[in-house]
């Protein structure tokens, strides 16, 4: 039987624009083709006016597709808008759906995939279409540096979060004998889904971790002891990646960069084929001026290392870091206030439509699945 041929609505930008254009129409919008740099075409219905960007692809909408379209609405330009559409073809990547996720009953934008005689709304359920199936591996992450008070336990136990708000199954094993993991989040963590039955991430000890208490994980973070020696050997060779969370302090990038080496020194000892990602932490916003001078010095701190290790990478701040936040300064603050109650839920609170720490851990771990080139987490085919 031959193959079925493809809808004519997708043969090229132009018929899938005409397309979505129809489908509004059908639904009562009175639609006009702008084809504006930040948008395609504007509707309006009643008292709404609503922006269109259209999207032909080939592939699933990722997170800063969307974050860009979202960033233009609210410009100056794009506040003449009360609502606005995303249609595109392929579906919705995991970072997509996890920013989705985060706009809860109050959606920036609605997001659909143009289909042949409707657009499948996806706001209401982001798990569909669902993620491909990953591969059978469990990943391992390890979070380490040879230098406590720099993150290490927040980083592990948020980027967890941004992992589960992807569509992974996620388990945290505490490696550090000052258990500070479970001082932050006890035996686990609960991570609400707007409209949807949560998530809860459990925390193991090294001592009773095992990889059949969490089949049905795919990623396994632990959370290493800054004691390169205290951290299971076994566990350790198991890292395919490594996140290493430094600061962005003017006087301490050298200093820092010296403990950095000795961390990728001591895990090179027995983990030769880690990938290896040094993360800037509880970064401060600063002018173009000064931004220039301290990367020059950051990257100049590494320069060493990365033409000696073809699998150490530095994370360029303006791209990937994790801001300075009064949500993740208050949840640090809960748990010291709180040690016989740790904190059952991640910083990940949306207030007035916001929360950087969502933001900046679906940033992570979008980089690492995609933009860092591994191809590990999830299925090519």
């Amino acid at each position: 039987m031959p193959p079925l041929s493809e809808p004519s609505f997708l043969k090229d930008f132009v018929h899938f624009e005409s397309h979505v254009a129809e489908l509004f129409q059908t639904e009562g919008w009175t639609v006009e083709i702008v084809n504006q740099v930040s948008y395609d075409l504007i509707v309006t219905k009643d008292n709404q006016i609503g922006a269109v960007q259209v999207k032909w692809l080939k592939s699933p909408v990722q997170k800063p597709q969307l974050s860009k379209f979202v960033d233009f609405l609210e410009t100056q330009a794009g506040r003449k808008f009360n609502c606005g559409f995303f249609i595109t073809t392929q579906g919705y990547g995991g970072s997509a759906r996890a920013l989705i996720r985060t706009w809860g009953d109050n959606p920036k934008l609605l997001c659909g995939i143009a289909a042949q005689n409707e657009i499948i709304w996806i706001n209401d359920n982001p798990d569909v279409p669902p993620p491909t199936p990953p591969k059978p591996d469990k990943i391992y992450f390890g979070v380490f540096t040879c230098k406590g008070g720099v993150g290490k336990t927040t980083i592990t136990a948020h980027l967890a979060g941004a992992f589960v708000l992807q569509g992974f199954n996620v388990a945290l094993v505490d490696l550090d004998p000052e258990r500070n993991l479970h001082k932050l989040i006890g035996d686990g963590v609960y991570l609400p889904k707007p409209q949807n039955v949560g998530e809860s991430i459990e925390v193991y000890d090294k001592d009773t971790w095992d990889e059949d208490a969490a089949r049905d994980c795919k990623i396994v973070i632990c959370d290493c002891s800054p004691a390169f020696e205290r951290n299971p050997e076994d566990l350790v060779k198991k890292f395919d990646y490594c996140i290493i969370p430094t600061t962005f302090n003017p006087l301490g990038i050298n200093k820092h960069g010296q403990v950095i080496k000795d961390t990728v020194k001591d895990i090179r000892k027995i983990n030769k084929h880690a990938h290896l990602f040094v993360l800037v932490n509880n970064f401060r916003q600063t002018t173009n001026r000064q931004m220039k001078i301290l990367k020059n010095v950051f990257f100049e701190a590494y320069e060493e290392l990365k033409e000696t290790d073809d699998k150490f990478h530095y994370i360029d701040p303006e791209e990937v870091c994790i801001r300075s936040s009064d949500q993740l300064y208050y949840w640090g603050i809960h748990c010291l206030e709180n040690p016989e109650n740790p904190r059952s839920e991640l910083a990940f609170k949306l207030i007035g439509g916001k929360c950087k720490p969502r933001e900046d851990f679906i940033d992570l771990a979008y980089y690492i699945e995609t933009k860092a080139g591994l191809g590990i987490l999830r299925n090519e085919s």
